[in-house]
């Protein structure tokens, strides 16, 4: 601690909030301006909080593209960036302190409240240490803190009761058993329910410097607020242990180190990812716990990093222990912090020049790229709207009061309404290349980056907090200077400057000890700074001048010309493949020029990232055809799946409607017949035509065909032997125009061949375009159209299956097939939905509708009286709970039902008998050649069957063991005498088990029998087996009662 005690930057320099011109012009920046941008950025932040609260709350995160929830456990895996995610509100809990910075103390009222009633943290679910204790533990120490402070300035929120303090705490004891190890720092991960416990755990070793080292500021927040030691040790204790596990010789720390041992994996040392906030959190918990040590540590860290990483502007990692040697020839992007950490330092000179740095590259890339190369290059392309840069500029800007900060803010704000902003918030960059969307808003984005943004361009006046008051976390979570003396206190003392002036231990805590290197205090001083650098990154390798793209991946047309010709320059050429894609390859050394090889290799670099997206994320699912034909005299539906079209009439849920049981015309369009054949085939509104693929692009066959009057299109492969079964799908592609109203389906030679077979027999055959069924985006109305296509069969006639090439089916994915009744109650169709494992969709009506059929069944079944009646009940239970389970997609097939059926039809058999043995004596006798084939239906498993008739066997010799319910006539004088006859328990229990031998023996004889018959009959003739159970009311009174 030095003697000269001078208030940091970080606090108070925002007090004195002035707008200056400097040598620069351009760069003032009027009120007017300032509020709009001000105003501009809250709109920023609520677009993004109202685009989660209304679409994916109370999930972890939004996913911006398709507007839905993003849950643990439930969406696809990401790997670990998914260890952020606890199921627990994470962006609601980031974003309380962002509300209140906003000045909106209603919805931070109401945020509270949802907190509190639905986050909790008994969840089985592995996540990161680090995260959740900087976003969750953070967020709610944060949300307390500001919860009371507000109370005490406004009277606001006087219904809090410390709740998310004891939130905080409860998480935080489910995070200590990572500290549990022999060196002190915690493990990366730990399960919120069981601890290290969890099998995922067992191979933890290993964990970044940052990930143990950025823990002390919530840990020691939250001991000082609740008494309770325990959590600001543990951190101490990792902090202790880092800084035992620096090299001497340099000062420098590594990347990765081993938990027990405490010894490096990685010995790569820098300040960007892995490293970062570990450094933040040394400097941050001086100033906000007032230990001298933390400074001291920090000091020699901050020499060695500017003694051995920092390179002029450019900050580089290096070997820990040869800390001359560069370990990598790449800047990652969370090393954008620094220049901030610098300015809470006092060393505002290589703040100013590194991040003057970092917007080179931002101008030139748009976003900071999570990765560049020495050249400034991109390394790696991602941006996920990270803050950094934004703090940086915040603070720069609060140190200098130069407006170039402003102007650069606005230059990041432009961009993100630009590049990032999309209908349902703000999606993450994929590749700052091509600009291609990501779906994925992280939690930061609201709690960081809009709060930085926001902050650049408010004053203190448009503030409800005095943040003087407050250091930012790295999270940017706000906790109260205060703590250093205050250590259970859990408000930020009241404006009282006569107490603030008198108390030199307050004093102390909010004091810098290096004055000597603080700004010297011209606001042209930034400016002087920069101007040597005005250049730098264009000056480093000046051949990689910003290109003036001529084509982009995302505008390339195969059809068009010019586009062709613009490739051939670029050194890519196109091969066309078997299957019918294409295939592009780049050859620098065939470019007409270098900087045309540069942007074929941009190009190149595009169609991959828009390769991968199309297969991550199909905006077009498969379509399919639909026809019906009479094969030797019996109705058959084909479904061919298709290709859609990125144009035109999208068949997708209820709009594939729209094009069911239309005329089929075949046309073949070559060379110049083509118009003519077309103008044969002009009948507006009654015609899909078919055409081949080939002398033009295939929106511009769309076009054709609808100025002929068509009202859709089937393009064919030209490429023999092609297939569904065996290509990727295939998407028909426009001009960046969709001018189109018609659809347009695509269909590979081999599949077309089942289509224009019927079409040769068959001129006047009907077919349907409609949605796949089997997409998870949609149900799809492949029923309806099937069932109505099936209407003009004659009843009772079976519906058979086109069969494809080589036996197989993997295109036919439908059948109808109407059951044949007899004298059974039961109307309508079954559906048999068959493909490649997949399930039938139905309609929640149709769900409906199968469940009152069922209900209507099992009242039947307890109102039956006879044997007869119960068989009858029993066949239409059976049929109807086959088809409600189809209905909710548990069995695949009607002939393939579960075991559940059975059993619970057997459980209704023994209640509806066990009044009156003489009915269930009935079914295992007279009618049990029925009973059988009713069992055998409701489940064709052996081991079913034989149960069912056990248990009902079962059943049955315990009713005729009771005298007082067998239904045979027997007088009292001799229930009388067979009393008396009985003798000892043992005596009784005997003869009761002879008598159940007997009885079961029988049966048991007669069931064989019966079995025998069947399998004979399945072996010979399996249709008369079927015929067995479609008549089970048939009632065979002439059998003699064999018991």
């Amino acid at each position: 601690m030095c003697s000269v005690s001078y208030i940091c930057f970080w606090f108070t320099v925002g007090a004195s909030w002035l707008v200056v011109n400097t040598s620069v012009s351009g760069n003032s920046m009027s009120e007017e301006e300032r509020l709009r941008l001000k105003e501009e950025a809250k709109e920023m932040f609520y677009h993004a909080y109202t685009s989660y609260m209304d679409n994916a709350y109370p999930a972890d995160e939004l996913m911006p593209l398709s507007c839905m929830p993003r849950w643990r456990g439930v969406d696809q895996s990401r790997g670990d960036i998914d260890d952020t995610l606890g199921n627990f509100s994470l962006t609601l809990v980031d974003s309380l302190d962002t509300l209140v910075v906003m000045g909106d103390i209603e919805e931070f009222d109401r945020a509270l409240r949802l907190v509190v009633r639905d986050v909790s943290f008994d969840n089985d679910v592995v996540v990161s240490v680090f995260e959740t204790n900087i976003r969750m533990v953070g967020g709610l120490l944060s949300g307390h803190v500001l919860a009371e402070h507000l109370n005490q300035l406004y009277g606001a929120l006087g219904w809090y009761r410390g709740e998310l303090l004891t939130m905080a705490r409860d998480l935080a004891t489910r995070l200590l058993p990572a500290f549990n190890t022999t060196t002190g720092i915690p493990h990366a991960k730990v399960n919120l329910k069981y601890g290290m416990k969890s099998p995922k755990l067992q191979s933890s070793r290993d964990t970044c410097t940052a990930c143990a080292g950025t823990i002390i500021l919530e840990f020691a927040a939250l001991s000082r607020l609740t008494g309770d030691s325990i959590f600001e040790e543990k951190a101490r204790q990792a902090l202790d242990c880092l800084w035992s596990q620096r090299h001497r010789g340099s000062d420098l720390v590594g990347t990765v180190l081993n938990v027990h041992s405490g010894d490096w994996v990685r010995r790569d040392s820098g300040v960007g990812a892995g490293i970062d906030s570990y450094y933040e959190y040394l400097l941050k918990a001086y100033v906000l716990l007032g230990d001298d040590s933390y400074l001291e540590r920090f000091n020699k860290h901050y020499s060695a990093v500017m003694k051995y990483i920092s390179q002029g502007p450019m900050l580089l990692d290096v070997h820990m222990h040869r800390p001359h040697t560069t370990s990598r020839n790449f800047m990652d992007a969370l090393l954008a912090f620094w220049p901030g950490l610098q300015v809470l330092k006092g060393d505002i000179k290589p703040a100013i020049e590194t991040h003057e740095m970092l917007f080179q590259v931002i101008q030139r890339h748009n976003f900071l790229p999570e990765a560049f190369t020495t050249d400034f290059q991109v390394h790696w392309g991602q941006h996920p709207l990270r803050p950094e840069f934004l703090e940086s500029t915040y603070l720069l800007y609060l140190a200098t009061d130069d407006p170039y900060y402003l102007r650069v803010g606005e230059h990041i704000l432009r961009s993100l309404q630009k590049h990032a902003w999309v209908p349902c918030g703000y999606a993450a960059v994929k590749d700052v290349r091509t600009g291609v969307h990501e779906d994925r808003m992280d939690s930061f984005v609201l709690s960081e980056t809009f709060k930085y943004l926001y902050l650049l361009f408010a004053k203190p006046s448009d503030l409800i907090i005095d943040v003087d008051h407050f250091i930012f976390t790295t999270e940017a979570h706000l906790l109260p200077l205060s703590l250093a003396r205050l250590s259970n206190l859990t408000v930020v003392p009241g404006p009282d400057p006569q107490e603030s002036a008198q108390d030199s231990d307050v004093e102390y805590a909010r004091s810098c000890p290096n004055a000597h290197f603080l700004f010297p205090g011209r606001h042209e001083f930034a400016e002087t700074i920069r101007r040597p650098l005005k250049n730098f990154v264009n000056n480093v390798c000046p051949s990689r001048k910003t290109l003036q793209r001529k084509l982009r991946a995302s505008e390339f047309q195969a059809g068009n010309s010019r586009h062709m010709s613009l490739l051939r320059d670029m050194g890519i050429t196109i091969m066309a493949l078997p299957d019918g894609r294409v295939q592009l390859l780049h050859t620098s050394s065939n470019a007409k020029s270098s900087d045309d090889a540069e942007e074929g290799l941009l190009f190149m670099q595009e169609m991959i990232e828009l390769s991968k997206l199309q297969q991550e994320q199909p905006e077009n699912p498969p379509r399919v055809v639909s026809f019906q034909q009479e094969i030797d005299g019996q109705s058959v539906v084909t479904t061919i799946q298709a290709g859609p079209a990125q144009f035109g009439l999208d068949l997708k849920g209820d709009v594939q409607l729209l094009l069911v049981m239309v005329k089929l015309t075949a046309v073949r369009l070559r060379e110049q017949a083509e118009v003519v054949v077309v103008e044969r085939t002009r009948v507006a509104g009654v015609r899909i035509v078919i055409i081949e693929r080939g002398d033009c692009m295939f929106i511009e066959k769309a076009r054709r065909l609808e100025t002929l009057g068509a009202v859709g299109g089937i393009v064919l492969d030209n490429t023999p032997g092609t297939s569904a079964k065996s290509s990727p799908m295939f998407a028909m592609s426009g001009d960046g125009t969709d001018d189109v109203s018609i659809p347009l389906v695509f269909l590979f030679s081999a599949d077309a061949e089942l289509l224009l077979n019927a079409l040769d027999k068959q001129p006047d055959l009907e077919a349907a375009l409609s949605d796949f069924p089997y997409k998870e985006s949609g149900t799809g109305s492949v029923e309806e159209v099937q069932l109505e296509l099936s209407a003009t069969s004659e009843a009772g006639k079976e519906t058979k299956v086109a069969e494809s090439e080589e036996g197989q089916l993997p295109q036919v994915i439908s059948i109808i097939n109407k059951r044949q009744k007899e004298d059974e109650d039961i109307s309508g169709d079954d559906l048999v939905t068959v493909v490649e494992g997949q399930q039938a969709k139905h309609t929640e009506q149709e769900r409906k509708d199968y469940f009152l059929k069922f209900q209507k069944a099992l009242m039947e079944l307890e109102n039956a009286n006879s044997a007869e009646e119960i068989l009858v009940a029993a066949v239409h239970y059976v049929n109807s709970r086959q088809e409600q389970e189809v209905a909710e997609g548990n069995i695949l097939k009607t002939g393939q039902p579960s075991s559940a059926i059975i059993t619970e039809l057997q459980g209704l058999l023994i209640k509806k008998t066990s009044s009156d043995p003489s009915l269930l004596k009935s079914l295992l006798s007279v009618h049990l050649r029925e009973l059988m084939a009713v069992l055998q239906q409701a489940s064709p498993s052996t081991s079913d069957l034989d149960t069912s008739l056990h248990h009902l066997l079962n059943q049955l010799t315990a009713l005729t063991l009771k005298p007082s319910v067998l239904d045979h006539p027997r007088n009292t004088a001799s229930e009388t005498k067979l009393s008396h006859q009985r003798g000892s328990p043992k005596g009784d229990h005997n003869e009761d088990s002879k008598l159940e031998e007997e009885l079961s023996e029988v049966i048991q004889h007669q069931i064989r029998k019966i079995r025998k018959q069947f399998e004979h009959t399945t072996d010979s003739d399996d249709v008369s087996a079927n015929k067995d159970r479609d008549s089970l009311q048939t009632k065979d009174l002439d059998r003699k009662d064999e018991l």
